[in-house]
């Protein structure tokens, strides 16, 4: 992976319960920084990859910082557009399994 040129911090984590039609999900937030500039992205977990991931014994904190930092070094500016990730059931299913998103897979 190419050198990360952003600091990144998670600053939040959100765990929201099902209700009415609405799903249970997970979202952690991290600040991005660049000297003095700062942003802030967010990546969302629907309830059925958060728990698929830890039950696998894998941390979601870990998945949702590298799934981020994949997207930063493709060449996405936090600074020009506003990021949320979010985290498909296959996706979940490959890091549960690997640990990481760097094998042959489909951008996260």
């Amino acid at each position: 992976m190419k050198d990360l040129r952003f600091q990144i911090a998670l600053v939040g984590l959100n765990r929201e319960r099902a209700y009415a039609q609405y799903k249970a999900s997970t979202t952690y937030t991290f600040a991005i920084s660049d000297g003095p500039a700062r942003t802030h992205a967010d990546v969302i977990f629907p309830d059925e990859t958060f728990e698929l991931i830890e039950g696998k014994g894998k941390s979601a904190k870990t998945a949702a910082k590298l799934a981020l930092e994949r997207l930063l070094v493709g060449g996405c500016d936090p600074f020009e557009d506003q990021i949320f990730i979010q985290i498909s059931y296959r996706q979940a299913e490959f890091f549960s399994k690997y640990g990481n998103f760097l094998q042959r897979f489909p951008s996260v």
